[in-house]
């Protein structure tokens, strides 16, 4: 369960990362980099899930639309975080009361997502691989905080 929670974690972060990396860069370069994101993900899950073309093509467009609604629950969150963060005026006990239960609510709603989404996935691959998938994902992080370092220590060196 604790690793569960941890790999929860880092994807939010990495999606956050990512809109934060979206309000800093170009629309189309910003376009560029998140397809040449997105093409580099679906290869190393593809490549480390062992998918058959069988089961590449049932699951590919269940992942994508969780995705999409992963997505759009983490823009609320973030919506309210950012609210949270603007609010310059002290706030009422009775206001910070339903800020937290409204920000407690959107963590709840990721939740039923990925428990949505693990079932439909237990109906489409092999137990053996909704599991793997959990860890492939996180591989995947981790090779691309790995990448954006390598990438960042390459600059600081160029004269």
């Amino acid at each position: 369960m604790k690793k569960i929670i941890i790999l929860f974690t880092l994807s939010i972060f990495l999606i956050g990362q990512s809109y934060a990396f979206e309000s800093c860069a170009g629309d189309q370069d910003h376009n560029d980099r998140w397809e040449r994101y997105r093409a580099e993900k679906v290869a190393f899950i593809t490549t480390n899930l062992d998918l058959t073309p069988e089961e590449a093509q049932k699951f590919w467009p269940v992942y994508n639309q969780m995705e999409k609604e992963r997505s759009e629950a983490q823009k609320m969150r973030r919506e309210l975080e950012q609210k949270i963060n603007d609010t310059e005026t002290k706030l009422s006990d009775k206001e910070i009361i339903k800020l937290t239960r409204e920000f407690a609510g959107s963590m709840e709603e990721e939740g039923k997502l990925s428990s949505k989404y693990n079932e439909k996935f237990l109906t489409i691959l092999p137990p053996q691989k909704v599991l793997k998938l959990y860890q492939v994902e996180n591989d995947f992080r981790m090779h691309m905080f790995k990448k954006f370092r390598d990438q960042r220590r390459k600059e600081g060196e160029r004269p």
